[in-house]
C-alpha cells in the first residue's frame, strides 16, 4: 500500500534525524534521493545522477535517463535548496544503497508492515497523488518521462481497489506496455515542457493508509 503524503513528509523530516549506523555515511545523499523521487518523481537512476550544474536558461534541469537519453525535468526551487544545503554530489551513492537505507528508515519510523517503502514507491506516489488531483494525464506523462501515456495512466487507476491487477503491473509482474485487453492506443496530447511550470499541488489532501 502506498503511504499517504503526510506519512511521507513525516518521515523526509526524520530521515535526518534517526542515528547513523555503524558503517552509514551517506545520510545526506539519501535523503536528497528521497526529495527528488517524492517531490519531482524521479526514477532513482536520475535521481542518483542529478547535477545541479544541469540548469537551462529556463530554470529547467537536463537529467540522464533510461538508454543512455536524456530529458529536461522540472525541480521545486524548494528541493533544489535542500539539495545545496546538503551539499548534493551526483553518483555520491546507488540504488542499492538507497534501496536498504529506506528499509532501514522504515524499520526505524514504525511504519506498518503493509506500507510501501522502496525507491520506486516515492516515484508511484508523485504520480499518483498528482494524477487524483487533476493533474491533465498529458501533464502527467511529460513530467515522469514515460514514451506511452498507457504508461502513465497505470498511475491515475484505482491502485488502491485489491480486485484489480494494477499493483502487480507496476512491481512488473506484467509488461507495462501490453494492454490487458484489445484496445485503441489512447490519443495522445502533445506537450513541449519549455519554461518552469505552476506549482502543481501545493497542498495535497491526505490519503488513507488502509
Amino acid at each position: 500500500m502506498l503511504p499517504n503524503c503526510q506519512l511521507l513528509t513525516r518521515i523526509s523530516q526524520q530521515i535526518l534525524n534517526i542515528p547513523n549506523q555503524r558503517k552509514e555515511s551517506k545520510r545526506k545523499e539519501h535523503y536528497c534521493l528521497f526529495l527528488l523521487g517524492k517531490e519531482a518523481g524521479l526514477r532513482v537512476s536520475e535521481a542518483v545522477n542529478f547535477d545541479l550544474s544541469s540548469k537551462t536558461q529556463k530554470g529547467l534541469y537536463h537529467i540522464k535517463t533510461k538508454g543512455k537519453k536524456e530529458r529536461i525535468v522540472y525541480i521545486p526551487k524548494k528541493i533544489i535548496k535542500e539539495l545545496k544545503a546538503n551539499n548534493w554530489k551526483p553518483n555520491h551513492t546507488n540504488r542499492f544503497n538507497f534501496y536498504h537505507f529506506l528499509r532501514k528508515i522504515k524499520r526505524e519510523a514504525n511504519l506498518p508492515a503493509n506500507a510501501e517503502l522502496t525507491p520506486h514507491t516515492l516515484r508511484r506516489s508523485f504520480a499518483t497523488y498528482h494524477a487524483e488531483n487533476g493533474v491533465p494525464l498529458p501533464l502527467l506523462q511529460k513530467l515522469l518521462g514515460h514514451k506511452s501515456i498507457r504508461t502513465t495512466a497505470l498511475y491515475w487507476r484505482n491502485i488502491y481497489n485489491d480486485d484489480d491487477d494494477t499493483a502487480d503491473v507496476l512491481t512488473g509482474k506484467f509488461w507495462l506496455e501490453k494492454p490487458k485487453n484489445s484496445q485503441p492506443e489512447p490519443e495522445e496530447i502533445k506537450i513541449v515542457l519549455d519554461k518552469s511550470p505552476e506549482p502543481l499541488t501545493p497542498n495535497l489532501p491526505l490519503l488513507n493508509m488502509l
